[in-house]
């Protein structure tokens, strides 16, 4: 049998067991469309989406492919109202306002809405194949309904903890993120602290405590660490930062010039951009904020505040204020199209299985 038949491509309708992360602000329909052309699970993060683009932006991208595609929500918990902590946010933050001459601060506001009744009535009418989850899984009724249309469940766990959560509340499989992954860390039922766990000892341990498919992700970026993650006992793996430097990838200039010199820079998990830990590569905020994390607000409301910021240090070519997310595996990235780099992982993947075969 071929590493790629499993249990995995079989439920999903893929041929390979490669999944596109959603990466909300990055991944666009044509990227999502090329990685399932290509045989392997592309996905669309639909939080930010407002509910009004969220049907038509999935039929345009049936209309680019005829294969599975996985739609992803988050569901976070709401923020928290700390008028104190707020207070001394804006007063760290106003001094980047007076720096770029923007003459007033927005007000804390939510940047997105957890998965809810709205986005359940778009999803059942949508009937994807899949849908994943992030910060956990949405109330127990929700996943009965999803469940009812046999649609494909999955979600990320960020320790063995959260892994049986998730199997317990209804996940066909899980996603095992590791500390080595860029963007936001999946951890909902346990510590961040707790969660920081490098993939390839939190892998084999939820495989062992679970029995539903298991998804390798954190800084997997070529077919030798897929076969690793293959062994170890996965059943397929999830890439972002790797599909983050194609083509179809809609990444701000200045990111994709960030990841092209990741390998002369460190990355590090930060909350300054949104509230909530992610990794990114370092720049002036993230450094600056790096001792302030108890002032920063809850996610999702900071991005609502560094937003301006970002925009306005963009159009003088610093990346200063964005979020220039990526995992620690960035400096191997590969600037290809993602049909290619689909190609390339299978083919490195099954030369690598063969060369252990034969070894």
């Amino acid at each position: 049998m071929r590493w790629f038949d499993n249990v995995l491509t079989k439920n999903l309708n893929i041929k390979y067991p490669i999944i596109q992360a959603p990466m909300a602000s990055a991944a666009s329909l044509e990227l999502a469309a090329a990685v399932s052309n290509a045989g392997g699970l592309g996905s669309l993060g639909l939080s930010y989406h407002k509910l009004g683009d969220i049907f038509p932006d999935y039929e345009a991208v049936l209309s680019m492919t005829n294969h599975s595609i996985n739609l992803n929500f988050m569901t976070h918990k709401s923020p928290r109202k700390n008028d104190i902590q707020a207070k001394k946010y804006m007063n760290e933050i106003k001094k980047y306002y007076e720096e770029y001459k923007i003459s007033e601060i927005p007000n804390l506001a939510n940047t997105t809405e957890p998965f809810n009744s709205e986005h359940l009535e778009i999803l059942l009418k949508m009937n994807p194949k899949v849908v994943s989850f992030h910060f956990g899984l949405p109330e127990s009724n929700f996943i009965k309904s999803i469940k009812n249309q046999n649609i494909y469940i999955i979600s990320s766990a960020t320790t063995v903890k959260e892994a049986k959560i998730l199997e317990d509340s209804g996940a066909d499989a899980i996603i095992a993120q590791g500390f080595e992954a860029g963007g936001h860390r999946g951890t909902f039922a346990s510590s961040y602290k707790e969660g920081e766990i490098g993939l390839f000892s939190l892998l084999p341990q939820i495989v062992d405590a679970t029995s539903v498919p298991i998804i390798a992700a954190g800084g997997i970026a070529n077919g030798k660490g897929i076969a690793a993650a293959f062994m170890l006992g996965a059943k397929g793996v999830q890439l972002g930062t790797a599909f983050l430097s194609c083509p179809e990838a809609s990444v701000n200039p200045l990111w994709k010039n960030a990841l092209s010199e990741s390998s002369e820079k460190e990355t590090r998990i930060t909350k300054a951009f949104t509230g909530r830990p992610a990794r990114g590569i370092v720049n002036r905020l993230l450094d600056e904020m790096e001792d302030k994390t108890d002032i920063i607000p809850d996610f999702p409301t900071v991005g609502s505040v560094i937003k301006p910021l970002a925009n306005a240090a963009s159009r003088q070519g610093k990346n200063d204020f964005l979020s220039l997310w990526a995992g620690q595996s960035a400096p191997m990235n590969r600037n290809i199209p993602a049909k290619k780099l689909v190609e390339l992982l299978v083919e490195e993947t099954s030369s690598t299985f063969k060369y252990l075969k034969n070894s």
